[in-house]
């Protein structure tokens, strides 16, 4: 994997070099910038030196119900550890972007520690040109490994070096509208049949069964990782992503079939193909369709609407004789230090803080709260929201995977590309998953492999 790993990052550097001028730390507004030189009283300077800051790059936020989530978790940092102050800048955390890596290359003083969205390629890209630093040192320093849900220590440390800690683990299934199932008389399907006659009652009765924003390659990524889990099960993904699996093999190109017969069947709306994820939550959330394949991020919008006691969410009940499907996901968002960063050991203390009992209580007892958190602190632990109880109890002994964020580059592109395709009609299951293949060699000649602990 290193001489793809190589490959990569030499070519996303080259973009981001070209997009390097007029990048601003995200710790600093100009304005601030003027004002803290104008402000350099003795007083002031004492008071630097005096306090310390902790700079934290996240995501944007969904709404202002995630806001005020992260304020909570801030002020509760805050008192546990008096004197450090904490500043907390957002922004796009994404690799594929090449905003985060430009960031990183930008040479403005870097935060200390950055949520990015997780997955081995995402991670690779930055830790193979020197933008973050390994952790292993401060993994046994402290004892992270046991402090963390085993499923998500071994999704991170397959390689030589770890360069992350979990944050939280996906867990992405079916959300559905409760008053659209009970007023067509369908519980939660707990097995295959009963699951293909509620899309069909679904249908017959005038409600689109599934929406999908599909123009979103992600989204119908989710769609076909809950169709996989089912299908062809954990087994057959996980050798997918890590053995010797091909995207053609018969179990795959099954679940392809499947998603093909359910768009000509009317189970997947018709408006899928052209509408992006926005439009079918919406669509969803309208109550416009019964069911949408998501992760728990939907239920800070379930509270921004108050519709917490509407909707819930379930796994597509496994199409294997005698199997338990899981939701599907892998480690969602994760953090990282970077290698310039200016202090390590707040990063450090942060961490601590993410992985521990007091991070977990105050985020599980918010209702509204939206993640399943990495943390083994966690486990066993009731959260507040009704919806969020329901995934971390599936999700108990591990999920299934999203692929997603397992595969390679030119995999990735063909992926969403050819699933695109097969729900607009323009090519065949089999035709989908033989190019989804073919970009997948291409990524394993260049060196791509997943290891896993």
């Amino acid at each position: 994997m290193k001489n793809y790993r190589r490959y990569f990052a030499f070519a996303l550097t080259l973009v981001m070099l070209t997009m390097i001028v007029g990048c601003q730390s995200p710790t600093a507004s100009s304005n601030e910038k003027a004002s803290s030189k104008n402000e350099g009283s003795k007083d002031e300077s004492a008071k630097v030196e005096k306090d310390k800051t902790l700079n934290l790059y996240i995501p944007n936020y969904y709404n202002d119900v995630e806001k005020q989530q992260w304020t909570k978790v801030v002020d509760k940092f805050k008192e546990l550890n008096p004197g450090v102050n904490v500043n907390v800048a957002t922004g796009d955390v994404q690799v594929e972007s090449g905003k985060l890596p430009t960031l990183l290359q930008s040479g403005v003083e870097p935060p200390d520690a950055i949520l990015m969205n997780a997955g081995p390629g995402r991670v690779s890209v930055l830790s193979d040109v020197n933008l973050i630093q390994p952790l292993n040192k401060l993994y046994e320093k402290n004892n992270w490994k046991d402090q963390l849900r085993p499923f998500a220590y071994d999704l991170i440390s397959g390689e030589e070096n770890i360069y992350e800690v979990p944050h939280m683990i996906d867990a992405i299934g079916f959300f559905y509208n409760k008053d659209v199932f009970e007023q067509n008389g369908i519980n939660v399907p707990t097995t295959k049949d009963e699951f293909l006659k509620a899309l069909q009652k679904l249908k017959d009765a005038g409600v689109s069964p599934i929406t999908v924003g599909a123009r979103n390659g992600y989204a119908i990524g989710w769609l076909f990782g809950v169709m996989l889990e089912s299908v062809a099960g954990t087994e057959k993904v996980e050798d997918l992503l890590y053995g010797n699996g091909k995207w053609n093999d018969p179990e795959i190109v099954e679940a392809a079939e499947m998603m093909a017969d359910w768009v000509k069947k009317g189970y997947i709306t018709k408006e899928s193909v052209t509408q992006t994820q926005p439009d079918s939550k919406f669509r969803f959330l309208s109550k416009k369709a019964a069911m949408e394949a998501e992760g728990t991020y939907l239920i800070t919008d379930l509270a921004d609407q108050k519709l917490q006691s509407s909707v819930n969410t379930f796994m597509m009940p496994s199409f294997i004789e005698g199997k338990t499907a899981k939701p599907v996901g892998g480690i969602g968002l994760t953090w990282v230090i970077p290698t310039k960063a200016k202090d390590v050991d707040l990063a450090e203390k942060w961490f601590n803080f993410i992985i521990s009992k007091d991070y977990s209580d105050i985020v599980l007892n918010s209702p509204d709260y939206n993640f399943v958190p990495a943390s083994k602190a966690s486990v066993g632990m009731v959260p507040a929201g009704d919806v969020l109880k329901s995934s971390m109890k599936d999700i108990e002994d591990g999920s299934g995977y999203n692929p997603s964020v397992f595969i390679g580059v030119e995999t990735k592109e063909a992926y969403y590309q050819n699933l695109q395709g097969l729900v607009g009609g323009l090519s065949t299951p089999k035709e989908a998953m033989n190019n989804i293949e073919a970009a997948a060699e291409k990524d394993r000649a260049a060196g791509f492999k997943l290891n896993k602990k």
